[in-house]
C-alpha cells in the first residue's frame, strides 16, 4: 500500500518513498534487535527511540495501518504496549524475549484425550507438568532404532535441505520418512494429546548436533516465537494464557551433564521474561542475558538415555551446558500445536534473526500427527505423502 499523501502524484515518487521507508525501517530494526552490543551509540538510540515512540502513539490512537509499510504495520499490529515501553524506557538495553503472556501454573488439570492404558498419565503427572513446565524422561525407541536414525542425521548434517534449499537442521521430517515415523510413535503423541487435546499438528522439527567442545546454549524461552523476527508471531493461539504448544525432545545419544543434556528452570513458564542485550552468554548468533531468578534450587538437570524423550512447554526457561567431552551428542525435537492454533498464516517467507536464516515457506507445511484437522487454518503437508514425490504433489494449501 502506497502512502496516501502520494495518491494521484508521480507513482515513481510513491514507490521511492515506500522503498526508502522500508529500507530505513529495516536498518532501525536490525540495530534495535541486534543482541550483540551492551550499550548502543547515542546516534543509534537517537534514531530508534523516537521512531518507536511514534509507532506506540500510532497504535494507541488506532490510526489506519494500511498506509504503513508491511513491517511497520506488523509492529503496530503485533507488539504489546509493554514491548514498546520496555525498549523505550531502558534506552534500548532491554526487551521481552518473546510475545508477553502469563500462565497459571496452579489449579486442577485433566486429560484432554482418551489413550491406551500404557500411555495414560496420572493425576500426579499432570500436577507435576503444569507446576514445573516439563516432564519425563519416557521410553520410546530401542538402541537399534536410534543407531539407524543417527546414521541418517550424520549423513544430512552438512547437506542442503530439500525444503529450504540450504544447510539447516530445521524440518528435516519433511524429507525423512524415518524421522516422520519416529515422531508418530504412540508413546509421544498419546502423551501430548492428553495435555493439548486429541487433534495435533507438528509445525517444526529440529536436529541437534552438539559437537565435541560445543558451547552452552544459554537459558531462553519462547511463547509464540515472535522472538525469531520480532515482527510476527509464528503461531496464533486463541488464548495466550492456556497451554497452546509443546516441544518433545528426543535423545538419539545418551544426554548427560558432561555432553550438554537439557536443563530447566522449574516453574518459570508462568510468564515471559525480559532480556538484557549483550553479555557473555550466547544463543546461536544472538548475545543476551535472560533476566530471571537464578536460584540454583530451581535448576533441574535432566539426563536422558538414548531412545527416551521429555516433554516441555517452550515458555519454561531451558538451555543446555557445553559439551566437554570428545564425542558429539545427537538429539531431535518436534513442536506440536492443537489444530485450532494457526501457524505462519499468510506468510511466504520466515526470518530468524538469531540464527541469520531466511526460510522460503513454499515447501513447508504443518503435518497432522494425531486425530483430524477440522479447522484447516494452516498450510498443510499431507503425512501419507511424505516420500520422494514431487513438491506439487506433496503439498496443499489450507482451504
Amino acid at each position: 500500500m502506497v502512502y496516501s499523501g502520494f495518491a494521484g502524484k508521480d507513482p515513481s515518487l510513491a514507490n521511492w518513498f515506500q522503498a526508502g521507508s522500508l529500507l530505513f525501517y529495516e536498518f532501525l530494526v536490525d540495530i534495535a534487535m541486534n543482541m550483540h552490543p551492551k550499550v548502543r551509540p547515542l546516534w543509534q538510540r537517537a534514531l530508534i527511540i523516537p521512531v518507536l515512540g511514534m509507532l506506540l502513539v500510532y497504535k494507541a490512537l488506532k490510526l489506519p495501518r494500511r498506509i504503513l509499510p508491511r513491517d511497520l504495520r506488523a509492529i503496530v499490529r503485533n507488539w504489546h504496549y509493554s514491548m514498546f515501553w520496555t525498549l523505550i524506557k531502558s534506552g534500548l538495553t532491554q526487551a521481552f524475549i518473546d510475545e508477553p503472556c502469563t500462565f497459571n501454573t496452579s489449579g486442577k488439570h485433566f486429560p484432554k484425550a482418551e489413550v491406551a492404558p500404557e500411555f495414560r498419565m496420572t493425576e500426579d503427572d499432570f500436577t507435576q507438568f503444569h507446576r514445573d513446565g516439563f516432564i519425563g524422561p519416557f521410553d520410546a525407541f530401542s538402541k537399534e532404532e536410534m543407531a539407524q536414525l543417527r546414521q541418517e542425521m550424520l549423513a544430512v548434517e552438512n547437506a542442503n535441505s530439500e525444503t529450504y534449499g540450504f544447510v539447516t537442521p530445521r524440518d528435516r521430517h519433511l524429507e525423512s520418512p524415518r524421522l516422520w515415523e519416529h515422531m508418530n510413535h504412540p508413546a509421544i503423541v498419546e502423551r501430548v494429546a492428553q495435555i493439548l487435546g486429541p487433534d495435533l499438528l507438528c509445525w517444526r522439527t529440529q536436529l541437534f548436533y552438539k559437537g565435541p567442545g560445543a558451547p552452552a546454549i544459554q537459558f531462553h524461552q519462547a511463547s509464540t516465537f515472535m522472538v525469531e523476527d520480532y515482527l510476527d508471531p509464528a503461531i496464533y493461539p486463541p488464548r495466550m494464557d492456556e497451554m497452546f504448544q509443546l516441544t518433545v525432545w528426543v535423545a538419539v545419544d545418551d544426554a548427560v551433564p558432561e555432553n550438554g543434556c537439557m536443563q530447566f528452570i522449574r516453574g518459570s513458564h508462568d510468564r515471559i521474561h525480559k532480556i538484557k542485550f549483550g553479555g557473555e552468554e550466547g544463543f546461536y548468533k544472538a548475545n543476551f542475558s535472560l533476566d530471571f531468578d537464578r536460584d540454583p534450587a530451581r535448576v533441574v538437570t535432566m539426563p536422558v538415555k538414548s531412545g527416551q524423550f521429555i516433554i516441555f512447554t517452550e515458555r519454561c526457561i531451558h538451555g543446555s551446558p557445553a559439551n566437554t567431552t570428545d564425542r558429539y551428542r545427537l538429539a531431535f525435537n518436534l513442536r506440536i500445536v492443537p489444530t485450532n492454533v494457526p501457524v505462519l498464516t499468510g506468510k511466504e517467507k520466515y526470518r530468524s534473526v538469531y540464527n541469520g536464516g531466511k526460510y522460503n515457506l513454499k515447501n513447508w507445511g504443518v503435518a497432522l500427527l494425531r486425530g483430524e484437522d477440522r479447522h484447516h487454518l494452516s498450510k498443510t503437508v499431507v503425512p501419507a505423502r511424505l516420500e520422494k514425490t514431487s513438491t506439487e504433489d506433496r503439498y496443499r494449501s489450507a482451504a
